[in-house]
């Protein structure tokens, strides 16, 4: 079971959340290294951690699959890359009717990712087909997670490019998504693991939506 951690602490913004993983993560400054946020706040967690490690900033859309009678539960996620992930919890969630149910969102929601990469990536010179992760160094950001899904699918498309090891860099993480995450990954570098998560947003002072045009410029 994983150890609470620094439970009061509450974060100024992403920017500052993501200054304070920088400082944890300096001894991985490398040009092997690349920094890859999961859109939309966890770019702007990765933003200053590529800048003090002197890394490529990169991106891996994932959205999470919702449960039909309440969007807001994660009992899954999808890629850009056309990966998919699903919770344990599925089959309590939606019962028998649960495959005609996730094939649809599966279909909908890569496609959506696979749009919203290319939107993102528009005014970039180096698109992120073109930066390959084998043998690199991977620090993967969010910006906080209960469930733990989007990262899960996110570790599952980098891993088939065969990286050299994969950190997962994020300012909170619940207990239960720690837990499930851990063992897949090299390392988890969080700041906080708290005793009741809640949303993601109440640690943090300033937890402002990013905008799509936000991360445009940030990966210019």
């Amino acid at each position: 079971m994983a150890k609470y951690l620094n439970t009061d602490l509450i974060f100024k913004d992403r920017t500052d959340a993501g200054n304070q993983l920088a400082n944890k993560l300096s001894s991985y400054k490398s040009r092997d290294s690349i920094v890859i946020g999961l859109p939309r706040g966890g770019v702007a967690v990765a933003k200053p951690i590529a800048k003090v490690l002197d890394s490529k900033l990169d991106i891996i859309v994932s959205k999470k699959i919702g449960a039909p009678n309440n969007p807001e539960l994660a009992i899954g996620a999808v890629t850009s890359y056309g990966d998919y992930v699903i919770s344990s919890y599925v089959d309590y969630e939606l019962g028998e009717q649960k495959w005609d149910y996730l094939q649809k969102q599966i279909v909908y929601l890569v496609k959506d990712c696979q749009e919203r990469e290319k939107k993102y990536l528009s005014s970039r010179d180096a698109p992120v087909e073109c930066l390959s992760y084998k043998n690199r160094n991977i620090i993967l950001v969010d910006d906080g997670t209960a469930t733990g899904m989007t990262a899960l699918a996110a570790i599952k498309s980098i891993k088939k490019q065969n990286p050299n090891f994969i950190i997962l860099a994020i300012p909170v993480i619940s207990s239960q998504a720690y837990e499930e995450i851990v063992n897949l990954v090299d390392k988890v570098e969080t700041l906080k693991i708290p005793r009741e998560f809640g949303a993601v947003g109440v640690h943090y002072e300033n937890f402002e939506p990013v905008t799509d045009d936000e991360i445009k410029k940030m990966l210019v």
